[in-house]
């Protein structure tokens, strides 16, 4: 069982939600109940561990008493080889630019200077993805005067969800300081923090985005956020 759980790991799931995928495939229908008793998975985390494994189209609920039950191993195996084969692809295009070292530029804004660059750049962005703990103002008025495609994520993700084709909600604050990521027509990345010193980390580069759209996709099929519709 430890090898299963581990292989499944290596698909991008939790330790928690392999183990429950495992128990609803070798028990078939269970409920919440039964599937902290088979999985060894505290109860008061079964749910979300199942929501988490729905978002990502692994199992199915229905019926009342609810009750879930995982899609059969075929369709898992397919979409875990279609995972396989995004990664390869992601390999196959990235690594031969890494050989080539290809230039990255990054600069680095401080004070009043760091949003000003950050509204600049997305004022005039056609697609923007945020993942933030907060979004401050001087974003948000920029975006609810933009045109922009765009997905959000934040604890005030209710802020802009009317504007956004995909928001997603924090579960609980990292940290009382505003920080976040900013990729912008997936050519430029903007870190920011906004402290007592504002700072603004802006880089552009193959490498350097593909990095940070990974990091963003991981985030947003986690269990740490939720879709609000």
């Amino acid at each position: 069982m430890k090898k299963l759980v581990e292989a499944l790991k290596s698909f991008g799931l939790s330790e928690y939600e392999a183990k429950v995928l495992l128990a609803l495939i070798a028990k078939g229908e269970l409920t919440a109940k039964e599937i902290s008793e088979f999985s060894g998975v505290p109860r008061t985390s079964v749910y979300d561990v199942i929501k988490s494994l729905m978002d990502k189209g692994l199992v199915e609920s229905y019926g009342k008493p609810m009750k879930f039950r995982a899609l059969d191993s075929s369709d898992l195996m397919r979409i875990f080889s279609k995972k396989v084969e995004e990664n390869l692809r992601f390999l196959r295009e990235e690594l031969p630019a890494l050989e080539r070292g290809e230039t990255e530029e990054v600069r680095v804004y401080r004070g009043e200077l760091a949003f000003d660059k950050i509204t600049e750049l997305t004022r005039s962005a056609k697609k923007v993805e945020i993942v933030a703990s907060f979004i401050p103002d001087e974003i948000l008025d920029v975006l609810r005067n933009s045109k922009c495609e765009l997905i959000a994520c934040a604890l005030n993700v209710d802020e802009v969800k009317g504007l956004a084709s995909k928001a997603y909600r924090l579960r609980f604050a990292i940290t009382d300081s505003k920080l976040g990521l900013i990729i912008l027509d997936d050519e430029t990345v903007a870190v920011f923090f906004k402290n007592k010193v504002p700072l603004a980390i802006v880089g552009s580069g193959k490498g350097f985005v593909s990095f940070y759209k990974m990091l963003v996709g991981s985030i947003l099929s986690s269990n740490v956020v939720e879709s609000v519709e």
